[in-house]
């Protein structure tokens, strides 16, 4: 079978895109329907018919035309073209389909889910609500102070968590893999009540602090009897500040705030009370609290406003409201202008506020963040915080330096935590920053501790080159080891299926009944202490078993090396031998993680890029790839790889993507 190059087609998508095509008429798609029925019928039905279901999938309700469209089985759908054009339909011990067969199954697929009607299109564009990060990030640029914890330079014995962490209920991840997904958060009840406490309690810091007050109003202090006028000042200063909308809007809302006032202090006859409790209307207000857009009802797209494109992009790469240039430039309509964007990008990326980037967006993909918020996950405070950082300043460097994400597999540079660069200082070389591209700033320059106290100062990771080749890339990284680890032993499957899932972009589903370790241990009477490897292969003996671990077994054994916290071994703890060797799917063999690594470029290198793409894409637009994403999504990827997989390019193509920057409604 001829497997299809995953950035062909990109000519064809792009002319598609701008230029259109005809419309399919009903009784061509009809004839694409049968055509994609007949290959389902006649070579997948033996195997996923109603009776058999296969590794539990039924694919006849794929044979109604009812069902050839986005709906209850898109899913399904999805997953049968996906394993058609990896060429993974049928498995390898049947006949492969032609490629006619395989055409009729894509070309179906592509007319159906990507196309609407014959053109491209975005899909409809969910309302977002702030999550909890972006909320404590926009409160305190709204009122211009300090809700989280201050960075600190000392060891306390505690991770802590800021008062709006505490009041606010985290956000569930949706099916975009980020707790932006919009579409998750439209199906359950904001926690209101919690909302408005974070909200008192910031106001509460904001009243007692001159500074901020100095900054949001322009004076240091409200007194009880102002002035209506300069009141009314106050409160369209800070709707502005807080709403994010366009000029006519703003004075709109500034009028009904401003009767709220009057309304209010008929009772108080306090000046200051009557203004924080108009301030603490605004911020529960819907136009704080959600992205909102103007709708067209249009179920074609159409471009957003440059307001709300500058709302889009602040989120995007801040987590918070745009601040005042971003703002003006969308109010102006300049930001619709490609350079303008392309260099509000580059100023962004500039700011400390792109560290949301690597918190938000790379911490919860990757999930490191979890070493932070997740007690099971606790070591220690000082060793938790290291590898943490090692992580979230890995990932910053690909920004900073405008680096290839393909790093992330494999790199000759690390951010290495002070602790063992101080007992192990053999094992690395000092990296001078400033031998680094450095296309932007250093956002971690004020971090090094000022402590006197050696035990108990914290000082953030060094840039650092390894004298072995263990260690580089994110994969090789404590947090990622930690994470991917049980508390007390490593599980190469576990390891094997993130790097699948996480880092290719492959999704798996575990057939039932599968054993476990322990009972495969069990299984195998005669050895008294079997391998790792033998285990697995006891503990995969199924035939349905056999594909999936052919992948996920080489990733996983590649890393045996390193013990649940990453540190490196050669022997278990019951002093018999790690072996990490190993065949990659395409037969190649390993010696080492660094072999390993190499081998996983070679062989999915193209899914690595794809994958990342569509993650950050998935983060950007707050909701998870559907198949019309397809055409721009394809785009992007074909512009990044021509730019060698750096990772600013992507986020610079995504800005410019039509949808990020086009709204659809229906």
């Amino acid at each position: 079978m001829i497997t299809p190059q995953r950035f062909s087609a990109i000519t064809f998508v792009a002319s598609v895109w701008f230029f259109g095509v005809p419309t399919q008429s009903p009784r061509a798609q009809a004839a694409g329907f049968s055509a994609a029925a007949r290959v389902l019928k006649a070579r997948c039905m033996s195997c996923h018919d109603s009776d058999t279901r296969e590794g539990g999938i039924d694919l006849t309700p794929l044979l109604q035309q009812t069902n050839g469209s986005y709906g209850e089985y898109t899913g399904l759908w999805i997953k049968v073209e996906d394993k058609v054009a990896q060429g993974e339909m049928p498995p390898a011990d049947e006949d492969p389909l032609r490629p006619a067969e395989q055409r009729a199954i894509t070309q179906w697929f592509h007319e159906s889910f990507v196309l609407r009607e014959g053109m491209p299109h975005i899909g409809r564009s969910p309302l977002r609500r702030l999550t909890r990060y972006e909320f404590q990030n926009t409160l305190e640029d709204v009122l211009a102070i300090q809700l989280r914890l201050p960075y600190r330079d000392v060891i306390t014995g505690q991770l802590g968590a800021s008062p709006i962490e505490t009041i606010v209920p985290s956000d569930i991840p949706g099916e975009s893999g980020f707790d932006n997904d919009a579409l998750r958060m439209e199906k359950i009840r904001p926690p209101l009540k919690a909302i408005a406490d974070a909200v008192h309690h910031a106001l509460s810091e904001f009243s007692k602090d001159p500074q901020a007050l100095q900054t949001v109003f322009g004076r240091a202090d409200i007194p009880t009897d102002a002035r209506e006028e300069e009141i009314q000042q106050m409160i369209s200063a800070f709707v502005m500040r807080a709403c994010r909308g366009n000029p006519d809007q703003i004075q709109q809302r500034t009028d009904t705030c401003f009767q709220l006032y009057q309304q209010h202090l008929e009772t108080s006859n306090d000046s200051m009370k009557s203004l924080y409790h108009v301030l603490e209307i605004v911020l529960l207000a819907p136009e704080f609290l959600y992205r909102l857009e103007e709708s067209r009802n249009l179920d074609e797209p159409y471009p957003v406003t440059g307001v709300e494109l500058a709302t889009r992009l602040s989120y995007f790469l801040w987590s918070t409201a745009p601040d005042e240039e971003l703002l003006r430039l969308g109010q102006q309509g300049t930001l619709l202008n490609d350079e303008v964007l392309k260099s509000q990008v580059a100023r962004m990326l500039n700011s400390p506020r792109r560290l949301a980037i690597s918190e938000n967006f790379a911490g919860q993909w990757l999930g490191f963040s979890d070493l932070l918020s997740n007690g099971d996950y606790l070591l220690s405070e000082r060793w938790n915080r290291e590898t943490y950082d090692e992580a979230l300043f890995f990932f910053d460097e690909l920004i900073k330096s405008n680096r290839s994400f393909l790093e992330l597999i494999q790199s000759d540079w690390v951010y290495k935590r002070s602790s063992v660069l101080q007992s192990q200082p053999q094992d690395y070389q000092p990296i001078d920053p400033q031998s680094m591209q450095n296309v932007y700033a250093n956002i971690f320059a004020d971090r090094q501790s000022k402590s006197q106290d050696e035990n108990a100062r914290y000082d953030p990771p060094a840039l650092v080159k390894t004298n072995h080749s263990r260690e580089g890339g994110i994969i090789t990284s404590p947090a990622i080891l930690r994470l991917t680890a049980s508390k007390d032993r490593t599980s190469p499957i576990r390891r094997g299926v993130w790097v699948l899932n996480t880092i290719i972009g492959k999704d798996l589903e575990p057939p039932a009944n599968v054993p476990s370790l322990e009972e495969a241990r069990e299984a195998i009477p005669i050895k008294e202490n079997p391998t790792v490897a033998e285990l697995i292969k006891q503990h995969v003996s199924r035939s349905e078993c056999i594909f999936c671990h052919k992948a996920i077994d080489p990733l996983g054994l590649g890393l045996e090396n390193f013990s649940p916290i990453g540190e490196w071994r050669t022997r278990y703890p019951d002093k018999t031998p790690v072996v990490a060797t190993g065949v990659m799917p395409n037969g190649k063999t390993f010696e080492t993680p660094a072999e390993m690594k190499l081998l996983l470029l070679e062989l999915y290198q193209d899914d690595i890029a794809k994958n990342f793409v569509e993650r950050m894409y998935a983060y950007a637009l707050g909701r998870k790839l559907e198949p019309y994403d397809r055409v721009s999504l394809n785009q992007v990827i074909q512009k990044v790889k021509e730019d060698d997989y750096k990772t600013n390019t992507v986020i610079e193509q995504i800005v410019l993507s039509k949808p990020f920057r086009y709204r659809q409604d229906q």
